[in-house]
């Protein structure tokens, strides 16, 4: 079942969901035209069972393997980021955007002509590193955690309720950054930052 069917949490959103590269398939394809190629260089000499044994296999694990990536899935919410993965099994793992502290991205000369990489995600949590192999378009992938991240650390700045007077200072820089690179306006930092003083 797919993450966005059975796992979304009240007033949580799809932002963004993605499935590896299909550069995954190239063996599995390759092995396909091989196994195609024999077949035929051979069609008026092989019984019905040789082309199954030649071309059946080689058909399934393309197949296979076609399903194995429409399963995992790279899902960026206006909350977390999920890694969902698994045919019969499923396995997932989540991370909270205000858990994330790094966001890295890396590509292979290949992977920029063919438009993929991996990015690596450092979280304050106990799983560390977590490494998303082969996505398409790397670089928009990390600008999109980047974004929702910056979004949602402003959503939580403007509930004051629990904010402490030592708090206070580290949001305001907070604040600030955001109103440089354009996540909120500058009457939106006036205002939150007018309600962050009013309780030093």
């Amino acid at each position: 079942m797919s993450f966005v069917e059975n796992q979304l949490l009240p007033d949580e959103e799809v932002v963004l969901l993605t499935h590896q590269h299909p550069v995954v398939l190239f063996w599995p394809i390759l092995i396909n035209i091989a196994a195609a190629a024999v077949v035929i260089a051979l069609a008026f000499t092989l019984a019905i069972y040789w082309f199954l044994l030649f071309y059946f296999g080689p058909l399934l694990l393309l197949l296979w393997e076609v399903l194995v990536r429409h399963k995992e899935e790279y899902i960026i919410t206006n909350r977390r980021i999920v890694k969902q993965q698994g045919v019969f099994s499923v396995s997932s793992f989540d991370a909270s955007l205000d858990k994330i502290n790094n966001i890295l991205h890396e590509q292979s000369l290949w992977g920029r002509v063919l438009g993929y990489g991996n990015v690596r995600l450092e979280t304050a949590s106990e799983h560390g590193i977590t490494v998303f192999h082969l996505i398409p378009d790397p670089v928009a992938f990390k600008n999109c955690i980047v974004q929702q991240r910056e979004l949602y650390r402003s959503s939580q700045t403007g509930s004051l309720g629990s904010v402490s007077r030592e708090d206070v200072p580290g949001m305001l820089d907070e604040l600030a950054r955001l109103r440089d690179r354009n996540v909120i306006t500058a009457a939106e930092f006036d205002e939150k930052k007018k309600n962050l003083l009013a309780r030093l």
